[in-house]
Formats: structure tokens, sequence, C-alpha cells
């Protein structure tokens, strides 16, 4: 959830007792001599600095937290380790809006497909158990059910911000490393499968991205507007980094 106006990360490595940790640096518009660090849900360390900030004033905030960062990527890699590789094949859980939904195939000529919510499950009514078929069937059905959902969101939290006079557009993207970004052109993107988390998590990540359209950067007239429209935005983005491996699972 950055804006688009990043450097090329820089790549370094944190030595920590008898662990190498690699992390990557990445030089944003905030004040001189603010320096933050984050552990992506994936286990990656990244470091966020002004441009005019050294490589040795970094090294040094980061070195102060090794232990914090050891713990926090091995907690990462913990949870990673216990999602379970999907099967696609009934009585598995999908997730849609932070529910779990118990996946049911059921036999049908393929003239009849179709896929729904029914009462705690979600059907997909199928020729085939073909988990590749299935796996794209629930794909697609959350990719619509994406375009639903973000399109009304981005119109309730717009009509909220001043600086706004008509919704942006946006678009789905699958992005390795982020649930959103809002480029300079005013196009937010948006991952399809953020439509899993729960429906605080999705409107975290809507607003932080149409913030970018008032702030370019992650400066603290940025964090100022989160802030303002979504106190305690914090404790749901910390959410959402804890779901981010069963959401994205396949």
């Amino acid at each position: 959830m950055a804006a688009s106006e990043e450097t090329e990360p820089e790549r370094h490595l944190l030595v920590y007792g008898d662990t190498r940790l690699p992390y990557v640096v990445l030089r944003e518009d905030r004040p001189s001599g603010k320096i933050a660090i984050n552990v992506e849900p994936n286990g990656t360390v990244q470091v966020l600095a002004s441009a005019g900030a050294s490589l040795v004033a970094i090294q040094k905030a980061v070195q102060s937290k090794a232990r914090w960062i050891s713990d926090n990527v091995a907690q990462a890699q913990e949870r990673r380790s216990n999602v379970l590789e999907r099967e696609y094949v009934s009585g598995e859980e999908i997730f849609y809006l932070g529910r779990r939904y118990q996946l049911k195939l059921i036999d049908v000529p393929k003239v009849e497909r179709k896929t729904r919510l029914y009462r705690g499950s979600l059907e997909i009514f199928t020729e085939t158990h073909d988990p590749d078929t299935i796996r794209v069937r629930i794909r697609a059905w959350h990719k619509f059910r994406a375009q639903q959902v973000f399109s009304q969101g981005i119109k309730e939290i717009s009509a909220k911000l001043p600086w706004i006079e008509t919704p942006p557009k946006f678009e789905l993207l699958e992005m390795q490393k982020r649930w959103g970004s809002c480029a300079t052109d005013g196009i937010v993107r948006l991952h399809p499968f953020l439509v899993r988390a729960p429906r605080d998590c999705i409107e975290h990540v809507l607003l932080h991205e149409l913030c970018h359209l008032k702030e370019h950067n992650h400066s603290k007239a940025f964090y100022d507007l989160l802030d303002r429209y979504q106190p305690g935005w914090q404790s749901i983005k910390a959410k959402l980094d804890d779901w981010a491996e069963v959401l994205l699972n396949e």
C-alpha cells in the first residue's frame, strides 16, 4: 500500500548472532532522519528512509532493532509454514469478507455451471472436480465480487474525503507485495483477493490509497490523514498482515 513514486530498493544484510537477514531500503519523501522498519507478512524486511539519510544512520537504526526484526521474521516464517496447501475439494475453507465458507462441489452437466454463496458454503456447480479448474472458478468468483465490493467502498469513502470530487477509477491487479497502490495518474490498483479480508481491512487499504491522491508519499501529513479518517488504523493493518498468508494461499 505505497505510492508509486519510489526509487529502486537498496539491498543490505543484517548480521545478528548467527543469523543473516537481508533487508531492502526504500527512499521516500519523509522527514529527514525519520527511519521506519517493517517486517512484511512474507518475512521481507523493508526500511523506509528519506533520500538524504546516510547508510551509516540506516544501518545503526536496523542494528538497534535487530532482535525485534529477527523475532518478527521468525514469526512470519512460522505462519507461512502452518498454511496448508489447497486441494480444492469439498470441505475446504474459502474466505470472503473475513468469513469462512465451506467449499462444496456439486455435480451437474456443463451447461448448468454456476457459483453461489448458500447457507455458509461456497457452492460450485461443476461437471469436473479437477483442482485446477476449481481453482480458476474460485479465483474468477472472487474477482467478480471484488469489482462490486471495491467499487462501492471507494464511492462511500470518497464521499467523506474533501479532496476527492469524483471517485477515482480502479483496476484489479495481483501484486506480490502490496494490497494496493495509487499511481500519479490517479488510478487506484487493488489486489483482487483483498476481497477475502474482513471489511475493516478492506476499508483501510482503500482509505490508504485514496489518501495518496492528496499526499503522494508516506510523510507525516499522509499519516495524519489516516489518523483523522480511520483512528486506530494501526491495529487494523496488523490484523491484515496476520491474515495475509491465509488470504493469499492458493
